[in-house]
């Protein structure tokens, strides 16, 4: 799947010198870097709230960046923009200053660390309930409702 990022372009040098220096591509390490962010969910505080997106600046201070996602990665990226209530592009620029010192220091040559992408509807006293699991759960019958279990 495709998508862009509005990128500034100071970030987007931040993320080209670490990516050479991993030696892997910009792309690999802009997913690397949102996907590190997943283990920072905050407080849901922010349910309610409008997406905020970056500021304002010049044209000429953005790149818009193309980026090839499997599926599973594009709902994640969705996810996040929901839970976080930021837009994508800006919940890399927050990943960038939090976790691109750690990316570039990184061994890991695993590039997905969530794999799989589980979405379960439930029926609970009446009212629809849905979770995203982010990975396969060593023993998902154990959690799947019990309408479901027939079917795994």
């Amino acid at each position: 799947m495709e998508t862009t990022l509005n990128i500034d372009i100071a970030v987007l040098s931040e993320i080209t010198a670490a990516a050479q220096a991993r030696g892997i591509s910009r792309s690999v390490m802009i997913i690397n870097l949102i996907k590190e962010i997943m283990n920072e969910i905050p407080d849901l505080s922010r349910l309610g709230r409008m997406v905020q997106y970056q500021e304002r600046k010049g044209k000429d201070n953005w790149h818009t960046f193309h980026l090839y996602l499997r599926e599973d990665d594009y709902e994640y990226f969705l996810d996040l923009r929901k839970l976080f209530k930021m837009s994508v592009s800006l919940i890399l620029a927050f990943a960038v200053k939090k976790f691109l010192k750690r990316q570039i220091e990184a061994n890991n040559t695993d590039n997905y660390t969530f794999k799989n992408y589980i979405v379960i509807r439930e029926h609970i006293d009446g009212v629809i309930s849905w979770r995203f699991l982010w990975g396969w759960p060593r023993n998902l019958k154990k959690i799947l409702p019990h309408s479901s279990l027939d079917t795994v």
